[in-house]
């Protein structure tokens, strides 16, 4: 299996490779035997041709989609995502994180919002729909971290919620898997992501009663999310 990260935070150094080594070593417990290669675009390296690739992650980042005007490199991810869906059956697939969730349903036509409360920081319990989503993940809820401030306001026509409030989510070709949450994530990295804030994420959230949310070292169902992924991944 030959796996792409489409790098899309703009985090350099040691954080940089925390992130970015948490997501291969999630990917080798699963598939050791995978090639995985990085492209970063927010450094101005150009997409590779997608078909070379089994699997194309694009991961999370904080370029404001809701209300900036793409610039090159976005676009050329927004370009990519068009180009996937539209695919054979079969051929590349597509996992988004986080604002890799963002961006892929912003190039097909749904619609962003910010999340009234504020940011949205630690691990949630996720409830998944039936039967999609228990049927696809084995269970009822999963808790994963989170680290965001926007959501998805509107679905693409092209896909299906595997969990409530579009927080997990599935095209119906089955070629693109998206997620709002973070299942590479740990507490160290959400930490680590604090630490390095500016002010974007550390002012004080009001509270959500229509969630569960737990602090950043509260036990987390990644390793599961992860080995689903994977196996997703590798079906025609």
């Amino acid at each position: 299996m030959k796996i792409l990260i489409i790098k899309a935070f703009a985090a350099q150094g040691s954080l940089e490779t925390e992130i970015l080594g948490s997501y291969v070593k999630h990917i080798h417990a699963s598939r050791p035997e995978a090639s995985v290669q990085v492209c970063r675009p927010t450094s101005g390296e150009e997409l590779p041709d997608p078909a070379q690739y089994d699997l194309l992650i694009v991961t999370g980042g904080a370029f404001d989609l809701l209300t900036t005007e793409p610039t090159p490199w976005v676009q050329s991810i927004l370009e990519l995502v068009r180009t996937l869906e539209n695919g054979r059956p079969g051929g590349t697939k597509l996992l988004g994180i986080c604002w890799g969730q963002q961006v892929v349903q912003l190039a097909l036509g749904g619609r962003l919002g910010a999340l009234s409360e504020g940011p949205r920081v630690g691990v949630q319990d996720i409830p998944l729909l039936k039967p999609q989503g228990t049927d696809f993940f084995g269970r009822d809820v999963l808790l994963l971290h989170k680290f965001h401030k926007r959501k998805i306001a509107s679905l693409s026509d092209g896909f299906v919620p595997l969990a409530a409030d579009y927080e997990i989510l599935m095209s119906k070709s089955r070629q693109i898997l998206t997620f709002q949450s973070h299942p590479e994530m740990s507490a160290e990295i959400s930490q680590h992501l604090l630490d390095a804030d500016t002010g974007f994420y550390t002012e004080t959230a009001s509270p959500n009663p229509a969630i569960t949310m737990r602090g950043i070292d509260h036990a987390h169902d990644g390793e599961h999310v992860w080995a689903r992924i994977l196996e997703w991944a590798s079906v025609p």
